[in-house]
């Protein structure tokens, strides 16, 4: 075993990217190490592909299932790594990283979300509480409401005019995640989102996109077990086959 008590790759279905990130390390380690992979929203099944171009360079990714973080945000010492892979900021679509209030998993949740009074300001809109990366930070934004006892008595209702101000998005907060800022090495990757077929995409040109997803995850993989050997002292990356077929596939340069 090794001194590292595990690592945790977030994201934000759990179907593609971060399974196949989550074989990655396992293969290169010769499971010395445990690696885990959750999404915030998770789908049911691993998508074929992953699966699929996984097993070309001889891992066998199909015995693994999507699950979701919020048993790792309970357990969240119990990880010394933690890695998210999100999709580029150019590449990104609009809408898919908004989530209601209702769907997120809050660490700090306190309570104003419970609270029925039907005068009190309207629920926050979903497009003022957005989800950035793999929920790493979180804009969170307050209604103004001179009725609701939490902000009655956090801020003064003095420094404020009512009919100017009321039901207006006055109070913002950044949240960080706990699950990074337990972990004693943080890393961040961007690879495209594979998933999901573009329009009209048929399987060949989405199935060379899991490959050069693979690919590229591959290279943060090797990265990250060479910090961690040098961070541990210990030697990590035992699988000389497995980094072998990946030289391989590389295009000879002339």
């Amino acid at each position: 075993m090794t001194s590292c008590r595990g690592i945790l790759v977030a994201g934000v279905t759990n179907r593609a990217r971060t399974q196949m990130a989550e074989g990655l390390l396992r293969g290169m380690t010769g499971n010395r190490i445990f690696v885990q992979s959750g999404g915030f929203r998770y789908r049911a099944t691993l998508h074929p592909l992953a699966v699929d171009v996984m097993r070309e360079v001889g891992l066998d990714i199909a015995h693994q299932s999507p699950s979701s973080l919020e048993g790792a945000q309970r357990q969240r010492y119990t990880y010394d790594v933690y890695v998210s892979v999100d999709a580029p900021y150019t590449n990104r679509t609009e809408g898919r990283y908004e989530r209601t209030h209702a769907q997120q998993q809050t660490e700090d949740d306190d309570g104003r979300g419970l609270y029925s009074d039907p005068l009190l300001a309207p629920a926050t809109p979903a497009h003022w509480s957005v989800a950035f990366d793999a929920a790493d930070t979180r804009e969170k934004w307050e209604l103004w409401s001179p009725r609701d006892p939490t902000i009655f008595h956090e801020d003064s209702t003095r420094k404020f005019q009512d009919h100017l101000y009321e039901g207006e998005p006055l109070f913002m907060r950044s949240q960080l995640s706990l699950l990074r800022r337990a972990a004693k090495v943080s890393e961040r990757w961007e690879v495209p989102e594979v998933a999901e077929p573009f329009a009209m995409e048929r399987e060949g040109p989405q199935r060379e996109r899991f490959v050069a997803a693979r690919n590229a995850l591959y290279e943060h993989c090797v990265r990250l077990v060479r910090h961690l050997e040098s961070f541990y002292g210990e030697e990590l990356l035992v699988n000389d086959d497995l980094v072998r077929r990946f030289e391989e596939q590389k295009p000879v340069k002339h």
